[in-house]
């Protein structure tokens, strides 16, 4: 056995959330080494939408572009007997799925998740952080006070590594959830489901259609077209039938074969089966996200059903809120109560999200959505940190700009979004360019507080009423957001500044 260098921070489980936190935390300049007992990225698509706060997250990491080229619009999704049929209904893809109302300077796609992974792989490298396959890693005691990991490779070699923090990413059966005792909390929804990725010339029942997904009746089965227009594959996906569970591979596949054809309406298709899945979902949240300092993320800590497809996305924008308060304490700039913050913050947001996730579940398609249920674009963009009683979420067609709530999405004169003027890495102050507090910060500059002033007499008149409404603060302070693009608070003098920046919670010794 040999003691391998140590790390600020070790992430066991390099699926979409693992490697989302690593290229976060590289972007924050933290030390990471993340491994994964698989031998490379997922083979399996599993999750698909990439919904608009996850794509505005991946625009801040410098991989917009890449998530758009591996990937495509989503088109919603029909209702048929077969894919050959005629379609008889169509149902639109949710409202944080098209434009977001102007909400955002991006807006919601559909990429592959392995697809995903390998950008967020090469991003995460570029930026300095050390991804390992093939190797196992288990929990052990601390050495000297810190969290220890025996991480066992494909050889049999075993190196033990010291960090300050561990990030669980291991999914929904976590062994180190397992190795804490935590418990999770919920219920499950009955039922095994079976999925098969294939190729096949389905152009026949196409007949020059295009489609994202269908539901077909005749089959009990949906047809999701995966990858893209240039490189497409399909995926099958439907329930596990009576007398499959014992089944090999090469029989259940031969199975599957029979309803590819049905759902697709073509007796005679011969479909190339590339992989096959089973799983089983539910309802549920963890007891704990963190223990000490080991932190859990992702499915780790909630298991909900794929309608909506809320669980990647929501695993994504747990690695980002912790991401930014880690690095902040492994620099110095913050003290271990804001470690605090990541569960108390996200909680309420996953308890809702798979609480959401489950409604939907029990709803059939094209059904009208029950009273209970919040639209997509509320959860995506509409949360609401640290709010006080009543549902953590506000409408972001009107946001509050209060402090906990995502810095709004202002379009401005030279097409840039007010989004794209926040620092990912450091605090940033934006306000009017008549700001005082701003003009005393480019005079006397911190490198803990980045500035953005903004001249909103050039911008046109809804988006000055837009901006007037959030950002414009008597003219002589502006928005403190935090580095994950949350309002931090609202700033009118130097000492407003300070005390913001002071706070237990936040980070401090900045002046």
């Amino acid at each position: 056995m040999t003691t391998g260098d140590d790390v600020e921070v070790i992430v066991v489980g390099a699926g979409l959330t693992g490697l989302a936190a690593t290229a976060f935390l590289a972007q924050q300049g933290v030390r990471v080494l993340t491994v994964d007992q698989h031998p490379g990225t997922s083979v399996h698509p599993k999750a698909r939408l990439v919904n608009v706060r996850s794509m505005e997250l991946y625009r801040a990491l410098g991989v917009e572009s890449e998530v758009r080229a591996a990937g495509e619009p989503n088109r919603g999704f029909q209702v048929a007997g077969t894919l050959a049929a005629d379609w008889e209904q169509w149902i639109a893809p949710p409202a944080d799925e098209s434009d977001a109302a102007g909400l955002s300077p991006t807006v919601a796609y559909s990429c592959d998740q392995q697809r995903l992974e390998p950008i967020l792989l090469r991003r995460a490298r570029e930026l300095g952080a050390t991804v390992r396959f093939d190797t196992t890693a288990v929990l052990t005691e601390p050495i000297d006070g810190q969290p220890t990991v025996t991480l066992h490779g494909k050889g049999g070699e075993e190196t033990v590594v010291r960090a300050r923090f561990v990030i669980a990413a291991d999914g929904a059966r976590s062994t180190i959830r397992t190795r804490l005792g935590i418990a999770l909390r919920g219920e499950k929804v009955e039922g095994e489901s079976v999925s098969a990725v294939f190729r096949a010339d389905l152009e026949p029942a196409l007949r020059g259609r295009q489609v994202n997904a269908i539901m077909c009746r005749d089959a009990a089965a949906f047809l999701f077209a995966r990858g893209t227009e240039n490189d497409r594959s399909w995926q099958l996906g439907t329930y596990l039938r009576p007398g499959w569970e014992a089944l090999a591979p090469d029989a259940l596949s031969d199975q599957l074969t029979e309803i590819i054809r049905a759902a697709t309406g073509l007796p005679d298709l011969r479909p190339v089966i590339e992989d096959t899945a089973r799983w089983t979902t539910g309802a549920y949240v963890a007891d704990r996200f963190t223990v000490g300092p080991v932190f859990l993320i992702g499915d780790a800590i909630h298991i909900m059903p794929p309608y909506g497809g809320f669980g990647g996305n929501t695993g994504v924008q747990d690695a980002h809120n912790l991401a930014w308060k880690i690095a902040a304490v492994c620099r110095g700039d913050a003290t271990d109560a804001l470690l605090d913050t990541y569960e108390s913050e996200r909680r309420p947001i996953v308890e809702l999200t798979v609480e959401q996730a489950l409604l939907r579940s029990r709803k059939t398609p094209g059904q009208a959505p029950p009273p209970a249920q919040i639209d997509a674009i509320g959860i995506a963009l509409g949360f609401h940190y640290g709010r006080d009683g009543g549902v953590p979420v506000e409408n972001p067609v009107n946001p509050s700009g209060e402090p906990g709530t995502r810095a709004p999405h202002v379009l401005l004169a030279d097409g840039r979004s007010t989004i794209d003027l926040l620092d990912p890495v450091r605090f940033t102050l934006i306000g009017p360019h008549t700001s005082r507090v701003l003009r005393e910060l480019a005079e006397h500059p911190t490198d803990l507080v980045a500035t953005a002033a903004v001249d909103a007499s050039v911008l046109d008149s809804s988006q000055r009423k837009r901006w007037d409404g959030i950002y414009e603060t008597n003219g002589t302070g502006g928005l403190l957001v935090r580095p994950d693009g949350v309002i931090q608070a609202r700033i009118e003098t130097s000492s407003d500044l300070h005390d913001a920046l002071a706070m237990d919670q936040s980070v401090q010794g900045a002046f």
